[in-house]
């Protein structure tokens, strides 16, 4: 890590008067190593902010499975462009390690998994600058279905909790809706689209009414009851399905509501359908 390698030279400094001291028994050496001490102290008080500033101006290198990965599944990254592709895998890297990742059935989690919760953040947010959401900074990962403190009788695929900034998905359920997006509803993006609303709530977002489920089901296939069959839980997130469906089904949604379209291309700063290059307009951080 960068903030290990800025205090190296720091431990050095310490280690040299601590060694003169043994070697001489003038403890007065002991003063030349206060500075590197409240330096390291310093250090150790930043590192997160320092391996931060690092790593997003020299982002890692993505994997190869997980490129593999991105290629075979995501059809807009297949689509971006080889730049928006670097910019895409950067933002996942990024996004993996910024946050925490707990595991919940299994010994950890793999970056395969981490991967395709990031993707889902990265392909929401894409236009923007501001592609972390960090109100919600913990993602716990369980095997199947599960039952939680806020719904403890029923087993259910995903939620939020706002209180504690945390995301829980089932990775049965995550995979299904990441890799068969036309059979299966995307509960990555479902509940990224909820985060986006907490962390951004003064947006100009569309009034819907119930009839826009009939829309919703004409452009991806899926009713309110199956979507409510597949989730475990029953939903009124008619907002968070429609933003998912704008950017699960970007061609469909366009045609079926052009107006609705136009208005979160505008709030994400992003038209799917173009598919080299979605990002409209240099990208300023929303206002929060």
């Amino acid at each position: 890590m960068p903030s290990r390698i800025i205090a190296l030279p720091f431990l050095v400094m310490i280690a040299i008067c601590t060694f003169l001291v043994m070697k001489t028994d003038l403890f007065g050496y002991m003063n030349y190593a206060l500075p590197p001490f409240f330096a390291l102290a310093i250090i150790y008080i930043l590192q997160p902010q320092i391996d931060w500033y690092y790593y997003k101006r020299n982002p890692p290198e993505m994997d190869e499975q997980i490129k593999r990965l991105l290629i075979k599944y995501s059809t807009f990254y297949e689509g971006l462009s080889l730049e928006n592709k670097k910019r895409f895998r950067d933002r996942v890297c990024l996004y993996s390690m910024a946050n925490e990742f707990i595991p919940k059935g299994i010994e950890e989690i793999p970056s395969d998994l981490k991967a395709i919760v990031a993707a889902s953040v990265v392909q929401l947010t894409f236009g923007r600058e501001d592609f972390l959401l960090n109100k919600f900074e913990r993602v716990i990962l369980y095997l199947q279905a599960f039952p939680s403190p806020q719904f403890p009788e029923t087993f259910h695929a995903s939620e939020i909790f706002e209180e504690d900034g945390v995301m829980l998905f089932s990775v049965e359920h995550l995979n299904l809706g990441f890799k068969n997006p036309k059979q299966y509803f995307n509960v990555g993006l479902h509940e990224y689209a909820k985060v986006f609303l907490q962390s951004y709530p003064l947006l100009d977002y569309p009034d819907l009414a119930a009839t826009h489920w009939e829309e919703l089901e004409k452009i991806s296939g899926f009713s309110k009851a199956t979507i409510e069959k597949f989730m475990g839980l029953e939903t009124d997130e008619l907002l968070a399905v429609s933003i998912n469906y704008f950017h699960s089904f970007p061609q469909a949604f366009k045609t079926q509501l052009p107006a609705l379209f136009a208005q979160y291309s505008s709030i994400f700063n992003l038209d799917p359908t173009q598919r080299k290059n979605p990002i409209l307009t240099p990208t300023p951080s929303l206002p929060k």
